[in-house]
């Protein structure tokens, strides 16, 4: 973990109260936040977010699927609708499982052979409106992660600004 992160983590954990990682020491750290209406739940923030992907993402989502077979990563097939239902502790959420969930935390993970992840929303409430912390971070495990995260560490905020623009805010 660099310098930059453990300033990144320090500050989350302040605004946040200790956020989950996936680990004590990451390789990968991104979070990115947006203001969200008052009455979102921090599972509702991602059903809307993965609700509708782009075609693009849709295209990204196959050629991993597509060249992770070479090297033995098994498919995600990218994001499908979800249920308005929550989740239970333990349960598949796309290709996550569910470490923790409240209405303001939802907490994901994916554990392979080349590395691990973790996705941590967070709810906060910011006077008028809420905001809306994403916040992933990821742990190599070989090569082959090192490799995998070259083009997710780059693409993965630009994915999630997308993906955000799927919530719907209140604009009152």
């Amino acid at each position: 973990m660099n310098t930059k992160q453990k300033a990144t983590i320090e500050k989350l954990n302040i605004l946040l109260n200790n956020i989950t990682l996936v680990s004590d020491n990451i390789d990968y750290l991104s979070y990115q936040c947006l203001d969200i209406s008052k009455n979102i739940s921090a599972y509702d923030c991602y059903r809307m977010m993965t609700y509708k992907q782009p075609k693009w993402l849709e295209i990204l989502f196959r050629i991993r699927d597509f060249l992770g077979r070479i090297v033995g990563i098994r498919p995600i097939k990218g994001f499908d609708q979800l249920d308005e239902k929550e989740p239970e502790i333990g349960s598949l959420v796309h290709f996550f499982t569910v470490l923790e969930r409240a209405e303001d935390t939802l907490t994901l993970n994916v554990k392979d052979s080349h590395l691990d992840v973790c996705v941590y929303l967070r709810v906060v409430d910011n006077n008028d409106k809420n905001k809306l912390y994403l916040i992933t971070s990821v742990k190599n495990h070989n090569f082959v992660g090192k490799l995998y995260m070259l083009p997710v560490s780059i693409l993965h905020p630009y994915i999630v600004t997308n993906l955000f623009k799927n919530i719907n805010i209140d604009k009152s």
